[in-house]
């Protein structure tokens, strides 16, 4: 199968209304919305792609801030921008913090149509204190063989 890898950065000033990360090593800036979830944006977002797929909106979420229970996940969108279907993709979130990975979370689906999107939530694997851990993220969207 042929494989074609685009690397997007996302920056910030393409995010309206939304917390991201300057071109520096810091860690990136969050906003807190009404609902008490914290957001922010990846820096990097790669997608392996035979045929292509689109990668919409996507950042890190947090839930139950501050408490034993907190969470972090990654929640966004694909959409299959060709006219065939495609038969499998997988959307890979690899957690950092601290500046190394600390764990990732995959989700798949199949049978994409033309033009359909899919939303996915990839939840980090640790809550409480490990998940506030998390800094940053990278998405990788693939489709399979």
């Amino acid at each position: 199968m042929r494989r074609r890898a685009l690397l997007a950065v996302v920056g910030s000033a393409a995010l309206a209304g939304c917390g991201g990360r300057s071109d520096g090593p810091s860690t990136p800036e969050t906003e807190t919305t009404t609902d008490a979830e914290t957001t922010a944006r990846a820096t990097e977002t790669t997608v392996t792609d035979d045929p292509a797929l689109e990668v919409g909106d996507h950042e890190l979420v947090r839930s139950n801030e501050g408490s034993a229970s907190e969470l972090a996940s990654v929640v966004g969108t694909v959409r299959n921008s060709t006219d065939e279907t495609v038969a499998e993709a997988t959307a890979t979130a690899t957690f950092e913090g601290g500046g190394e990975t600390l764990d990732s979370a995959s989700a798949d689906v199949s049978d994409l149509a033309p033009g359909g999107s899919w939303s996915f939530e990839l939840v980090f694997p640790g809550s409480g204190e490990d998940a506030r851990a998390v800094t940053d993220y990278a998405l990788d969207v693939e489709v399979g063989d």
